[in-house]
C-alpha cells in the first residue's frame, strides 16, 4: 500500500553509497545548495522542528486540511529560487498518527519493505530511506515521465514521525544525471532537530 504522505508530498536519503557531485555533469547542479550547512541559517518552526536552510532559499508552511491531519499533521517547504517547473526544495512532513503508525511498523519490520524503502541509520538512530532518480521524456511510459529526483528519509523523534524529502529536476530527454543520493543534501538532512513544543 502506498503511503498517503508520499502521495501528498509537494515534493530522503538512500542506503546505497552516495554519488559524489563532482562525478556528475548535470546542467542542474546549480539547483543544489552551493555551500555546506551553516547554523546561522537554521530555521525553526512552531511545531518544534528545525533545519538549516540553504542560503537564499525561502521557507513556508503548507496548510493542512483537518481531514488529512491523521496522515500529515503539519508540513513545511524550503524552496530554491529557479525558474523551473520542478525547483529544488526540501520538505518536512510531521506525520499524523495513522501514517506514523504505518512507517513505525516498517521501521520495526525484519521483512522486505514496500515501495523501495530500505533500513538505514540517521543521527545514530534507526531510520528508513529511499531514492528515486527520475527519468527523461524518451523513457516515458504511456506518455508520462518524471524528470525529478527525490531523496526521502523517515525518522522518529520523541514519539513523533517525520519524513524529510528533497526533490529537483534531474532529467531531460534521456537518463537522469544523478543516480544516487546527493551528498550535499544528506548534509542538510543531518541538521534536522526536533524538540517538543511547550504546551
Amino acid at each position: 500500500m502506498k503511503s498517503l504522505a508520499l502521495a501528498f508530498t509537494l515534493a530522503v536519503t538512500g542506503c546505497v553509497q552516495a554519488q559524489p557531485t563532482s562525478e556528475v555533469h548535470s546542467p542542474y547542479e546549480r539547483y543544489l545548495p552551493q555551500a555546506p550547512p551553516s547554523e546561522t541559517n537554521r530555521v525553526e518552526f512552531t511545531a518544534g522542528y528545525s533545519i538549516v536552510s540553504p542560503v537564499g532559499w525561502t521557507a513556508r508552511t503548507i496548510p493542512i486540511d483537518d481531514w488529512f491531519k491523521s496522515s500529515v499533521a503539519d508540513q513545511i517547504v524550503i524552496e530554491g529560487h529557479v525558474a523551473d517547473e520542478y525547483p529544488p526544495r526540501i520538505t518536512i512532513q510531521h506525520l499524523g498518527p495513522e501514517e506514523h503508525a504505518l512507517y513505525h511498523g516498517w521501521l520495526q519490520s525484519t521483512n522486505s519493505l514496500p515501495d523501495g524503502w530500505t533500513h538505514t541509520n540517521f543521527q545514530g538512530q534507526p531510520a528508513l530511506s529511499k531514492f528515486l532518480a527520475g527519468y527523461g521524456s524518451r523513457q516515458a511510459v504511456r506518455g508520462s515521465y518524471q524528470p525529478w529526483l527525490t531523496q526521502y528519509l523517515f525518522c522518529e523523534r520523541d514519539g513523533n514521525g517525520f519524513i524529510l524529502i528533497f526533490d529537483m529536476r534531474n532529467a531531460d530527454k534521456n537518463k537522469p544525471y544523478y543516480t544516487r543520493p546527493v551528498p550535499i543534501i544528506e548534509q542538510y538532512f543531518e541538521t534536522f532537530r526536533y524538540k517538543a513544543p511547550k504546551k
